[in-house]
């Protein structure tokens, strides 16, 4: 039987904090499903963007960043973290014409430089894709004239995933970190772990705390993973069952 661990996998838990698995967020490697569908098709329109602006938001290891280094890619922006942007940034942006950016953490923007962006957007053209977890009409700024300007902003969500994406991305990213996990394993995954992106992070860093010699198959390590994931209080009769799996 293949060795479930094909390389001992890191250690380090910020490494688990990748988006959909992959730190190179290459266009190959995006999983495109029915969750994000939309979202993609709303970013293939940027140039009828109104006001040259459009958010897309979603919960936490979503594919936000990844998507939008994709559109990055695609359009020729540039890409920056919002507590990047400064003024200094945006006049540099703007040198050569209407700007493009791809902002990550959007909400962080610093309120002035923000309004300024949105302001040189509405006078040049230009179009910037902002991410954040939550829609821009909900960030907590204190400039009246900026809310105003962020409540007309257009969004396209990212949906919460279901049980069959779940799976896909636990064998994608258990890949990342070094185990082979089959569709058996991650399918039984999918189906007991809550439908967030984030889980999916999660239970692959539990795997890191299970691994070892004695589990003989992925289902071995999905099932201690799981057990790991919820602690032993909070462990399912399916996952207690001693004949579940061959361990």
């Amino acid at each position: 039987m293949a060795n479930i661990a094909q390389n001992k996998p890191p250690r380090n838990a910020h490494q688990g904090q990748f988006d959909f698995g992959f730190a190179g967020f290459s266009p190959e490697d995006y999983v495109e499903c029915a969750q994000n569908e939309g979202a993609r098709r709303a970013l293939s329109t940027w140039a009828t963007w109104p006001g040259g602006v459009m958010a897309l938001v979603g919960e936490a290891a979503s594919g936000k960043s990844h998507l939008g280094s994709i559109w990055a890619g695609q359009t020729g922006a540039t890409s920056l973290d919002g507590k990047e942007l400064d003024l200094q940034t945006l006049t540099r942006l703007s040198a050569d014409g209407p700007l493009r950016a791809s902002i990550d953490h959007a909400n962080t923007c610093d309120e002035t430089v923000l309004f300024a962006l949105l302001t040189a957007l509405e006078r040049d053209g230009g179009a910037v894709l902002l991410l954040a977890p939550t829609p821009p009409a909900t960030w907590d700024y204190g400039l009246p004239d900026l809310m105003s300007r962020l409540r007309a902003v257009s969004v396209t969500a990212l949906s919460p995933p279901e049980p069959d994406l779940l799976a896909r991305l636990i064998i994608r990213q258990s890949a990342a970190r070094g185990y082979k996990i089959d569709e058996t394993a991650s399918t039984y995954l999918a189906q007991r772990l809550p439908r967030t992106f984030a889980a999916t992070v999660a239970i692959v860093a539990c795997m890191d705390e299970v691994v070892g010699p004695n589990l003989k198959s992925s289902q071995a390590l999905a099932q201690r993973a799981l057990q790991a994931y919820y602690g032993k209080s909070h462990e399912h009769d399916e996952i207690s069952t001693p004949d579940l799996f061959d361990l």
